[in-house]
């Protein structure tokens, strides 16, 4: 067993300690969003584009080839992209509006969000417990957003963020068995790229959108897309095949924790908040380890 190279015969603590390592790579993701002058959109379509170039020469360098899906996978690829590339751009659209902590404080809710989902499409019951623990993260949220004014909208573009972070992993979940991690990655990736050029295509802002990086933007961008995107995203996605949707989403609520202090520690004093904040968010990050445990104890009377 090798902690650097986990296989099926790992030990499921090694795919736990690497959707972590994952996390706090994703932590970064809103530091170089900040770092990164230009808008949303355009270093979205970057993001993507560069990462699927990236996971293109890395298979080209192993002598290797990209899978094609099955036929019935295509559309659930598609609506894939489409959501991750949404999901990025509202997270880098709030974080322009407002600041990287409260765009963070508004993922931290993605594993709420999750339980909701995860029922619909695994055709299972809303547990008593979940809708105790949910009731929790409300009222945490309340508690958050309650401390900041002015920043409706950076809030509602957050959360929106959050909701789309919650849904992509579970349509992942849903296909993640049927084909090879750093295929589905690169299928995502190529088909958002796609996507979102034929939209900037249609608005006029292809060729602006291209223009738009210079200088150190460039250096960010591929940190950004290489490291925090094209092998993140690969493992995360091979992540899925050990835990659960909800697992995973558990653990990149650690992602506004890990986010959070890597912006005070860059950004100091533009990123501090008030008391209620950060109270609200350890609320919601109590109940979301509350609903953990009762579910680990679930699983442990079933066996």
């Amino acid at each position: 067993m090798s902690l650097f190279r986990p296989t099926d015969d790992s030990p499921i603590w090694v795919h736990h300690l690497w959707m972590h390592f994952i996390v706090l790579i994703w932590g970064f993701t809103g530091a170089l969003g900040r770092l990164i002058h230009v808008e949303a959109l355009p270093l979205v379509w970057y993001r993507i584009l560069l990462a699927a170039g990236f996971m293109l020469l890395y298979v080209r360098l192993r002598k290797k080839r990209f899978g094609l899906p099955p036929r019935e996978l295509w559309s659930t690829l598609s609506l894939n992209a489409a959501v991750i590339v949404v999901h990025w751009i509202t997270f880098y659209h709030a974080i322009k509006i407002s600041n990287i902590s409260l765009t963070l404080a508004c993922l931290s809710t993605g594993p709420f969000f999750t339980s909701l989902l995860e029922p619909l499409f695994f055709k299972r019951r809303i547990l008593p417990a979940e809708i105790l623990v949910g009731g929790g993260v409300v009222a945490g949220m309340v508690l958050l957003f309650g401390s900041v004014e002015g920043q409706t909208t950076a809030i509602l573009v957050g959360l929106t963020s959050s909701i789309l972070s919650a849904l992509f992993s579970v349509l992942n979940g849903r296909i993640v068995k049927r084909m090879p991690p750093l295929d589905i990655s690169f299928w995502e990736m190529s088909l958002g790229v796609v996507l979102l050029s034929a939209y900037l295509w249609m608005t006029g802002d292809l060729a602006a959108t291209v223009l738009a990086p210079s200088g150190s933007d460039w250096v960010y961008l591929i940190l950004l897309a290489t490291f925090c995107t094209a092998f993140a995203f690969v493992q995360s996605v091979r992540i899925m095949r050990y835990l659960s949707p909800f697992t995973v989403m558990l653990t990149i609520a650690m992602e506004p924790v890990y986010g959070i202090l890597i912006a005070l520690l860059l950004f100091a004093e533009s990123e501090a908040m008030t008391t209620g904040f950060y109270l609200g968010m350890a609320v919601i990050l109590a109940m979301l380890a509350l609903d953990a445990f009762l579910k680990r104890q679930k699983r442990q009377k079933n066996l």
